[in-house]
Formats: structure tokens, C-alpha cells, sequence
């Protein structure tokens, strides 16, 4: 079900943290746009900025999110959803296209927000 972790991305409204990051770290961007920056490692992990604005949701409050990556995100989301998993913002709406991947947002039994992803 779950393969490995696909992305840990940070929130934040600083655009300019994905020059840091490229330049400063050296990793290699893969996808860019208004709302998101991918970079992707050399062992096929990947890290994210998602630039938020204000007001942020419940879940864009979290600063660092894990997401784990699958391969059918609906099957995942299912299968989850009958154990008693608590998604964002409801079962039947959690599934969201942001950029390259689909995500679905969860809490684990802490109040952590964690995500799966797909990539398209």
C-alpha cells in the first residue's frame, strides 16, 4: 500500500526560501509554479514548498509535512478511510491535485498532518 516516502515539503509564504535551497544546497528543481516548488534527489525522494498566505488552514499551520507516496491514491484513501483514518477536509473531498502529484491529507492519532501522494 505504502511504498516509501514520496515528499516532505515545508509551508511558508517566503519564495525566496526556494533559491536558498536550489543555490545554497544545490538540489535540483523539478517542478515550479505560483504555489509550488519540487526538487527531486538523486535517490527519487523529493522536497516540496507549498507558499501559503494568510489565513493558513489547519493543516498549512503544521510547518513540515511527510507524505507517503502510493501508486492508486482512491484505493488508499478507501481502504484508510474504513479504518477510521480522519482526513482533510472530508473523506469524500481530501483528494487535491497540486502540481505534479494528487494528495490526500490525514491525521495520525498525535494530531500530526501526514499525506499520501501520487504522482500523475
Amino acid at each position: 500500500m505504502i511504498k516509501g516516502i514520496h515528499v516532505t515539503y515545508i509551508h511558508t509564504p517566503h519564495k525566496e526560501l526556494s533559491q536558498w535551497y536550489e543555490k545554497v544546497l544545490g538540489l535540483k528543481k523539478n517542478y515550479s509554479d505560483d504555489h509550488w516548488h519540487d526538487f527531486v534527489l538523486d535517490d527519487g525522494s523529493r522536497l516540496g514548498l507549498d507558499f501559503t498566505s494568510f489565513p493558513r488552514s489547519v493543516v498549512e499551520k503544521q510547518p513540515i509535512v511527510i507524505s507517503f507516496k502510493v501508486d492508486d491514491i482512491h484505493k488508499v484513501v478507501e481502504t484508510l478511510g474504513s479504518r477510521g483514518v480522519k482526513f482533510y477536509p472530508s473523506l469524500e473531498k481530501t483528494i487535491f491535485d497540486v502540481g505534479p502529484t494528487l494528495v490526500a491529507t490525514f491525521q495520525d492519532p498525535d494530531g500530526n498532518w501526514v499525506q499520501l501522494s501520487q504522482d500523475k
